[in-house]
């Protein structure tokens, strides 16, 4: 009984498993597939290198039920985002696959070119 007594304690002390990394992509949505419930994006050229040291063209991942869709403080659905939005997507792995945990809508520039040069 001692014996099960230390090695319950045992590994109540062990240490809490380490969250996966996270990485923050900024870039252009390129794809909203509302049926797969997964988004791309096309990261910002400073964005684009990974530590591997080859370039992503696009970075895809899956919009879970904890997945955060935000812009302007409010709560967005996936239906909401259009492609050509920018957005900033914070990834991480979870059971082997990429997982969108946040994306936040950047407001829409509207540039507005003078007539008059």
């Amino acid at each position: 009984m001692l014996a099960l007594s230390a090695a319950a304690g045992a590994a109540g002390a062990a240490e809490p498993p380490t969250p996966a990394p996270v990485r923050v992509v900024a870039g252009e949505l390129t794809r909203v597939d509302v049926g797969r419930r997964a988004v791309s994006v096309r990261p910002e050229a400073r964005d684009a290198a990974r530590a591997d040291g080859s370039d992503a063209r696009e970075v895809d991942a899956a919009v879970g039920p904890d997945t955060r869709l935000v812009s302007r403080g409010r709560t967005l659905r996936l239906e909401d985002l259009r492609t050509g939005d920018r957005v900033v997507l914070v990834v991480g792995e979870e059971g082997g696959r990429r997982l969108a945990r946040v994306v936040r809508v950047s407001p829409r520039v509207i540039r507005i070119e003078s007539a008059t040069r």
